[in-house]
């Protein structure tokens, strides 16, 4: 007896929204699925900076990477606080992310080391109007302040000329060469401040400036006093290690600073990309800027993960819906 065709409705316009809906998830979770690259660590935490949730480690080698130092984010961020500067400590390290971030830690023993004194600055958040002191100069060994900016949006970031990792200073600079081409007719000057004060003095500095092209009229590369200096920097979160391998080790944060001179966002990571900026200059401006542009991720978060591992469940789930749908109606 011949069967007759299977009396399994099709998906009405509702199913098929949502089927359409979780492909296009899918397409989503997959490549934030492989985009993570964990492995185990060994290390000695150096110093923390329980506001930006960073810590700064020295690793055994690894994955083909040399013993060093370097700032990691510590994934729960609560666990940051818990962490103090001698740990020895085993975790995973996701190099996914920018920058790196540490999860599952265990802390095996604690040793002496030479630790930073105990932080006095106070920590400056979003809505804070940024300080005027201390008095620095630019690259052609001018007075600068940041109250000359007013009326301007501005951006903000830390870097030292002797930075040899292209993923920390460089990069700032790429991005900010990239900004100051892609200001056009905006009203916004680009501030760097160096963390080796020391040693960048405005000649260095002018040098630096035209190895990425900066336009002292849109683009400010600033250095005062040491200490002032580091301790302007630490308002912001960004902790500097000194380091007899790599030079300087620090922490990330670009702060997008309004015209009124207020802090409007701070960005704890190096990887940021210009069109993001602009498009929160243009959204604050009530220019009509790219609204996607300030959702494009720029680094593997905890919540991107769990959330493609849930998207990438719903797909699994679609597909064997699916696949039952079709042998159904070939049956």
């Amino acid at each position: 007896m011949r069967r007759g065709r299977s009396s399994s409705k099709k998906p009405d316009r509702a199913q098929r929204t949502w089927i359409v809906a979780l492909l296009a998830a899918c397409a989503f979770a997959l490549p934030l699925a492989a985009g993570a690259k964990t492995a185990r660590i060994h290390g000695l935490v150096l110093g923390v900076t329980t506001q930006n949730g960073e810590a700064v480690v020295r690793h055994d080698p690894f994955d083909g990477m040399p013993s060093m130092a370097m700032p990691f984010r510590i994934v729960p961020r609560a666990r940051a606080a818990e962490l103090l500067p001698g740990n020895v400590i085993d975790a995973t390290a996701d190099t996914s992310t920018d920058p790196w971030t540490l999860r599952d830690i265990t802390i095996s023993q604690t040793q002496a080391v030479s630790a930073p004194a105990p932080s006095r600055a106070v920590p400056l958040r979003v809505g804070d109007t940024v300080p005027d002191t201390p008095p620095f100069v630019d690259q052609s060994g001018r007075p600068f302040r940041f109250s000359q900016l007013r009326g301007q949006d501005a951006v903000l970031a830390f870097i030292y000329t002797r930075c040899q990792d292209p993923q920390m200073c460089p990069l700032i600079s790429s991005h900010f060469n990239v900004l100051q081409r892609e200001i056009g007719t905006r009203n916004v000057h680009l501030v760097e401040v160096t963390l080796d004060p020391s040693y960048d003095r405005p000649p260095v500095l002018a040098r630096y400036a035209r190895l990425f092209g900066a336009d002292p009229k849109d683009w400010t590369l600033a250095v005062g006093d040491a200490q002032p200096t580091l301790d302007f920097a630490e308002r912001f979160g960004i902790a500097v290690f000194p380091d007899p391998v790599a030079g300087i080790i620090h922490s990330e944060s670009t702060i997008e600073i309004g015209p009124d001179g207020t802090i409007r966002a701070m960005i704890p990571a190096a990887s940021w990309q210009p069109d993001a900026i602009l498009a929160d200059i243009d959204a604050s401006r009530a220019a009509g800027g790219d609204p996607l542009a300030r959702l494009r991720p720029s680094a593997f978060d905890d919540g991107a993960l769990v959330l493609a591992g849930l998207l990438l469940a719903a797909c699994a789930y679609l597909g064997i819906r699916l696949g039952r749908g079709m042998f159904a109606n070939r049956a």
